[in-house]
C-alpha cells in the first residue's frame, strides 16, 4: 500500500510569533523565556507558529497530474 502513496519532497517553515507585538522568536527556548520573563506582558496564547510549506515546480507538475488523473476515473 506504500507504494501507492504520492511522495514530493517539500520544505516546510515553521515560524514562531508574538500577535501583539509581531516578534518573529528564533526558537521555542526564546519564545519560553519570553512567556516566562516578568518583564514582559507575553502569555503563551499572544504565541503562535506558522507552518508554510514550499513545493517545487516538478512537485506541483506531479500532483496536478494526480489530480487530474482521479478526476478522469470518477467521470
Amino acid at each position: 500500500m506504500d507504494n501507492d502513496i504520492l511522495k514530493i519532497n517539500c520544505t516546510t517553515i515553521i515560524t514562531i510569533r508574538n500577535t501583539i507585538t509581531g516578534y518573529i522568536y528564533k526558537d521555542d527556548m526564546e519564545k519560553n523565556s519570553d512567556i516566562d520573563n516578568p518583564n514582559t506582558e507575553t502569555k503563551a496564547e499572544h504565541v503562535v507558529q506558522d507552518l508554510r510549506v514550499q513545493v517545487s515546480s516538478k512537485g506541483l507538475n506531479i500532483l496536478q497530474k494526480v489530480m487530474n488523473d482521479n478526476k478522469k476515473s470518477n467521470t
